[in-house]
């Protein structure tokens, strides 16, 4: 009965999983969407990564602003400042000034 108990065991240790996740794989757009996350919070994991790294990063609706002529832009910053629920993709991508500006209006 010994050595039964003992082949059960030795035979359940090769068995064992050694899962390794890196912290590039945990902070993947994939994985924080496929977690529940949104995927604005995916795109400020994102460009904080970015930040760190010393490089810039762009969520794709926001490159595609980007790459507008300039009349599209105007009119895009003409709507957004009068619609304030409208998107004008400065969130997170701004420089903090501790003085006040007229683009704090």
């Amino acid at each position: 009965m010994k050595k039964i108990l003992l082949l059960m065991i030795a035979a359940m240790l090769p068995t064992m999983a050694h899962a390794a996740i890196s912290v590039d794989q945990t902070t993947s757009s994939a994985v924080i969407r496929n977690n529940g996350y949104s995927a604005q919070t995916a795109d400020m994991v994102n460009v904080a990564k970015a930040r760190a790294t010393g490089q810039t990063y762009y969520a794709p609706d926001e490159a595609k602003f980007k790459k507008q002529n300039k009349f599209v832009r105007f009119f895009r910053k003409l709507y957004v400042y009068a619609d304030p629920a409208a998107e004008d993709y400065s969130f997170y991508h701004h420089d903090v000034d501790t003085t006040p500006s007229y683009t704090d209006l």
